[in-house]
């Protein structure tokens, strides 16, 4: 279940959210130009996804483990929040605002993908590194 259960899962997430991103982006035929106050940028954007990519792997890891999440979500979603300076409300703000320029929010996903990609091969990497000096 390890990696790979927690790699399906982000490349699952991933797709989702792009998935939504383009069907509501494509949706809207008269499309309101909206603009969030607090705009964050696409490297913020990206920095605050992956995190909370990572975060929702953890949450779920937990609870396939038959572990509660309640104790931490909540505290978990603030941290991460507080961590990158903003707010969930602003980021929901920002990720409707991006949703709705699907070039841009394809980019962003694109570089997620790519964070976590880099983030397993690193994770796969100290593995093999680990099992070389155990054996």
């Amino acid at each position: 279940m390890g990696t790979n259960f927690i790699t399906k899962y982000f490349f699952f997430a991933l797709l989702s959210l792009f998935v939504l991103g383009i069907t509501h982006s494509c949706s809207n035929s008269e499309k309101q130009e909206f603009v969030p106050e607090t705009k964050l940028s696409e490297e913020e954007m990206i920095s605050i996804m992956t995190d909370l990519h990572l975060m929702e792997s953890a949450l779920s890891l937990r609870r396939n483990r038959g572990q509660s999440t309640n104790d931490v979500k909540e505290l978990w979603f603030a941290q991460l929040f507080e961590q990158h300076k903003t707010t969930a409300t602003i980021f929901e703000e920002n990720l409707s605002f991006y949703n709705e320029q699907p070039v841009q929010m394809e980019k962003i996903l694109e570089e997620v993908m790519a964070n976590l990609s880099q983030m397993q091969s690193e994770l796969n990497a100290e593995t093999l590194d680990s099992e070389k000096e155990t054996n």
